[in-house]
């Protein structure tokens, strides 16, 4: 086994290293669509912070969650990466005091902005990779634990995780074809799942591009709320939406007569009009064996023999297909632990209800440019890869870049990531029509 080096001598000083050589794969996509021109056109110019422009200063953000720094107090290891800031074209990567003090002065009109910028992106790339003509809304609740007694908007309310603790419950919407997300709003900690969700369906709504001819929503229980059945009924969306099982409902389920469709599970409808519903509606219960593994989910109801689901639904499906139809909605858990474990949304920056609804605006619109660049830009086999994963893959490499024959050549690894994928992606980025 071959010995270490025993002599080391430490220079300081050089100004062109990163490990997050992939960032200029993310860079040149943005710069394929634009993204910097649309910001300087769109978003209006608040106070110049130490010299930054805003368009500047929202991809400093931008790029630092992508790249996965966890905190904005932790962006100090870009402050000294050189050819980071090159590659993104920054001077010197902003102080986190100035990032902090940019995000406490974004108003709500700014942020209105920036969430126009990033819904006509999403339009323009949602039917790119491949032409849609019908959506899926996937629709759930979260909820966000602060630390800190003095945070704007965060309550006390139903926390499975930290009982008694302040917390924000943002609303949250994604499209199950592609796993881009659509729509969200954040919200004090003790507002109730249901509690503005018609006028929240109504934003997803207005977000959706002419040519779809076709909605489709699900939703678990929380969304079991005759208000937010009729709207969507009112739009001509088809939904299947898990049912609280109240008293009535329970009776129903145990009596009525079942039939297999699978060897460990049988399907029964029936309609029933709940206590303050101007009308019936139909009804789809699903009933396994108490002993099956697979029963072992939330919102389930069981007695001594089976465990039941119970989905109100106006889908023009046989029974057992409205629960096939419902079951790919578990993706929408893998996607909120994305926004919080990957992009940050578990970790409030400010105390600012304000500053931190920009945040959310800024990290939910990162998590779209990463999906947009997986799904667009790479190989296939990364349709469903984690955020972890892309950034392990292709973001986080070391490089160095430096200059020759007046030529800015980036220097990488060739045993981490051979060319000829280097290549592939480059042009498939270069294949999208801005």
């Amino acid at each position: 086994m071959p010995k270490g080096i025993r002599k080391l001598h430490i220079s300081l000083g050089e100004p062109n290293l990163t490990h997050f050589g992939g960032i200029f794969l993310i860079h040149h996509f943005c710069q394929r669509i634009k993204l910097k021109h649309r910001l300087q056109n769109t978003v209006r110019q608040t106070r110049r912070q130490r010299g930054y422009n805003q368009a500047e200063l929202i991809l400093a953000i931008i790029y630092a969650l992508i790249v996965g720094i966890p905190r904005l107090s932790k962006t100090k290891i870009l402050q000294g990466n050189g050819a980071f800031q090159k590659i993104i074209g920054l001077r010197s990567y902003p102080y986190a005091s100035s990032l902090r003090r940019y995000m406490k002065s974004i108003t709500k009109t700014t942020n209105d902005q920036l969430d126009s910028v990033h819904d006509s992106f999403r339009q323009k790339i949602f039917s790119l990779s491949k032409p849609n003509t019908s959506i899926i809304f996937d629709f759930d609740s979260s909820v966000v634990t602060v630390y800190g007694k003095y945070i704007e908007g965060a309550e006390v309310g139903y926390n499975p995780h930290k009982r008694g603790a302040r917390s924000y419950h943002p609303l949250l919407c994604f499209e199950a074809h592609t796993r881009d997300y659509w729509h969200g709003v954040l919200r004090s900690g003790d507002r109730y799942t249901s509690y503005g969700s018609v006028d929240f369906f109504k934003d997803c709504l207005a977000k959706v591009p002419s040519h779809i001819y076709r909605i489709r929503a699900r939703a678990d229980s929380g969304f079991f709320d005759h208000k937010f059945i009729e709207a969507l009924e009112e739009a001509h969306v088809g939904y299947a939406i898990v049912a609280k099982l109240t008293k009535p409902i329970k009776r129903t389920i145990c009596s009525i007569r079942y039939r297999l469709f699978k060897p460990n599970a049988a399907v029964a409808e029936f309609t029933y009009q709940p206590i303050g519903w101007k009308t019936p509606r139909r009804f789809v219960a699903i009933r396994r064996p108490v002993a099956d593994k697979e029963t072992n989910q939330l919102l389930l109801f069981s007695n001594e023999r089976y465990s039941y689901q119970v989905f109100v639904t106006n889908l023009p499906l046989q029974a057992e297909q409205v629960w096939y139809f419902y079951r790919p909605r578990a993706a929408i858990e893998t996607d909120i632990r994305e926004l919080k474990q990957s992009f940050s949304l578990a970790k409030i920056p400010t105390n600012s209800f304000q500053a931190n609804q920009a945040f959310f605006s800024l990290l939910t619109f990162s998590y779209n440019i990463l999906n947009w660049f997986k799904r667009l830009c790479l190989p296939p086999r990364f349709k469903n890869a984690t955020a972890e994963t892309i950034r392990q893959e292709f973001l986080v490499l070391p490089a160095r870049l430096v200059k020759t024959d007046n030529r800015n050549v980036l220097n990488l690894p060739s045993e981490y990531i051979s060319k000829a994928t280097i290549d592939g992606i480059i042009k498939r980025i270069d294949g999208i029509r801005p």
